[in-house]
């Protein structure tokens, strides 16, 4: 179950390093005044293969790849000559979460936890910020976190979004970067997680299987 849950959420570098990718300027940035800090930012839609989970990104992103069986993809802020695996992305993902043992469901506090505990890919999480809300009328919980590796001496914020979805599905939405680039790149996880919706031509039913890593259909 935490293979699972931290592969969707804190491993999407290693899996997209894989996938091939076009070169791209790098999105040019300019400061504004203080009175358009308002305004809204462009987005156009990216949705997943199978279920048709869609969220708005920033038009200048990249889509990276698709994952879990066309039940994820990534999207990334590309900067021309950077290998495309520390580029700022984000990740969104349908989960068929397994029930616990005693047949309940899997609570959203309870996959919290299991993203919070260490493993291969950070040595520990420091939480900064929790929240539950309602996202477009379903239950969700949005979580702030440091991750540290003190093996590589490297340091990763990231967001994650959790959505109850329909038929035991959960909906992630996690933005991954650097600490000094998540203040200007909050917006766009914020963006995302309040635009997620199902498509409506797109069928809707949980996976038969559970999601497995890009690698695994290679």
């Amino acid at each position: 179950m935490k293979a699972l849950i931290t592969t969707v959420f804190l491993c999407a570098a290693t899996i997209v390093s894989t996938v091939g990718v076009a070169s791209a300027q790098t999105p040019a940035s300019a400061s504004k005044p203080a009175t358009h800090k308002a305004a809204a930012i462009a987005t156009r839609t990216e949705c997943t293969k199978s279920i048709g989970l869609c969220v708005a990104v920033p038009p200048s992103w990249q889509r990276l790849g698709d994952i879990f069986d066309d039940l994820g993809f990534v999207v990334a802020e590309p900067h021309a000559g950077i290998d495309s695996a520390t580029w700022p992305q984000l990740t969104v993902a349908a989960i068929d979460v397994p029930a616990q043992k005693n047949g309940a469901a899997q609570s959203l506090d309870s996959l919290v936890d299991i993203v919070l505990t260490p493993d291969g890919s950070f040595t520990s999480a420091e939480t900064l910020q929790r929240t539950r809300l309602l996202l477009n009328g379903s239950e969700a919980e949005i979580l702030r976190v440091q991750l540290h590796d003190t093996a590589h001496q490297a340091d990763s914020n990231e967001a994650i979004a959790l959505i109850s979805g329909d038929d035991g599905l959960v909906y992630s939405i996690a933005l991954r970067c650097a600490p000094q680039d998540f203040p200007r790149l909050e917006p766009v996880f914020q963006k995302a997680a309040h635009s997620w919706h199902i498509k409506k031509d797109a069928a809707v039913a949980a996976p038969k299987s559970t999601p497995k890593q890009d690698s695994e259909k290679k």
